[in-house]
């Protein structure tokens, strides 16, 4: 139910953010970030 996947959300993040580590990403400056800011 809905409480389950709101549950799964934190495991969710933390396996993207491993995901992008183990690939070499710089999680902390993500391309995409500095790029939707300065649009506005």
């Amino acid at each position: 139910g809905p409480l389950s996947s709101f549950l799964a959300l934190p495991a969710l993040q933390l396996f993207s953010y491993e995901a992008a580590d183990y690939l070499g990403k710089d999680v902390d400056q993500p391309r995409n970030l500095a790029k939707s800011v300065t649009v506005e």
